[in-house]
């Protein structure tokens, strides 16, 4: 999957690669900016694709690259943002030659549900949320973050220095409550069912709470912002 590309010299791009058995790859591919290159298309972001490398001095050099078959992320911005989102967060978490277990299939999947999802914002946030889980950071969504206690079916308060979600009685007076309908979503995103997450009918408002309560675990964890989150933002915010 490609992730990320940056240009090189006259001619040249190093790009980012996530692969299934090596986790986050970087590689050459020389002269692949000229119009003649046969390699450009196929290396296009957010593409699954099929490399031959050769080995190089510093970066492991493209020798051919195919596309492989699959929905597309259309260009228009917003979509594209989202997939920026999945792509920098996938390349944040994943280490060079050292894969993390389940990030490869889970980018492959969100990238392809947000080429096929009407709303963008759902598979980012899908990929969000399956992604803290297995990196061990998913907000606490069945019991108290602090007591332990199931939570009721009632709307809570939500605090990513505590974990996740607390009850009302371990709540500190004026903390956020997120709705109740709210804490259903992520509960079902974090069974992973992308099945039964996409007949979901979430509005616009449930939409922008599950981004809230997501964003801020993320980046209670991540140790800078996400540009392409900060991006996102600018354009909530002008919309």
């Amino acid at each position: 999957m490609v992730l990320r590309k940056l240009d090189y010299g006259e001619s040249d791009r190093i790009y980012t690669l996530l692969t299934r058995e090596h986790g986050k790859v970087g590689v050459l591919a020389r002269g692949v900016r000229r119009t003649t290159s046969r390699l450009a298309s196929a290396l296009e972001l957010f593409s699954l694709v099929d490399v031959q490398l050769a080995k190089g001095r510093n970066l492991d050099v493209v020798v051919q690259a195919v596309r492989l078959p699959g929905p597309r992320v259309e260009a228009d911005v917003e979509r594209t943002a989202h997939a920026g989102l999945i792509a920098e967060l996938a390349d944040r978490v994943s280490e060079e030659r050292h894969p993390l277990e389940g990030i490869y299939e889970l980018t492959v999947v969100a990238l392809a549900e947000l080429a096929r999802e009407a709303e963008p914002r759902r598979a980012s946030a899908y990929y969000v949320m399956v992604a803290l889980d297995l990196l061990g950071y998913a907000p606490q969504i069945s019991a108290c973050a602090s007591c332990g206690r199931p939570l009721p079916a009632a709307s809570a308060a939500f605090s990513p220095v505590a974990g996740g979600f607390l009850c009302e009685n371990c709540a500190q007076p004026g903390m956020h409550l997120v709705s109740v309908s709210v804490l259903k979503v992520l509960r079902l995103m974090a069974s992973g069912d992308i099945g039964l997450y996409r007949r979901l009918k979430l509005d616009a408002e449930l939409m922008r709470e599950v981004e809230m309560v997501l964003e801020a675990q993320l980046e209670h964890h991540l140790e800078r912002q996400l540009r392409s989150l900060k991006f996102l933002r600018q354009m909530r915010a002008h919309a």
